[in-house]
């Protein structure tokens, strides 16, 4: 997951620019991303130019950002970005964003979810 996707920006492409074309700028990359440390504890590593944050987060966030992986997945980034504290670093959430479409889930990917869901937390926090 690496990236701020922040701005859209339309060029002219093609002959006598009668083509156009969005492109999608992206203006802050960073890095956020889940590590399980073990015993079923598992930190947020977010990552920006010279700032690196860790976050721990409890099993039950974890839980929802795996299920928004699976069916939402810009809104489960933004989901770790709403977890990550950002206090003692010179920047706030508001300057970290991931922009995208969610598409509904599907009934197939819905039960895809409700499978892989019952594999990976039936085995009492063993995962990584």
């Amino acid at each position: 997951m690496f990236s701020e996707i922040n701005e859209k920006i339309t060029v002219n492409t093609g002959m006598k620019g009668k083509k156009q074309k969005e492109i999608i700028k992206a203006n802050k990359p960073f890095s956020i991303r889940v590590l399980y440390i073990r015993y079923g504890v598992y930190d947020i590593m977010f990552t920006y130019q010279e700032t690196t944050v860790f976050q721990p987060i409890s099993d039950e966030q974890y839980r929802e950002y795996r299920k928004l992986c699976y069916l939402r997945p810009i809104r489960a980034k933004n989901y770790l970005l709403d977890l990550v504290n950002f206090d003692g670093t010179p920047y706030n959430r508001g300057d970290f964003q991931f922009i995208g479409k969610d598409n509904p889930p599907t009934k197939e990917m819905i039960g895809l979810w409700q499978e892989i869901e019952r594999s990976l937390f039936s085995r009492n926090n063993q995962h990584t």
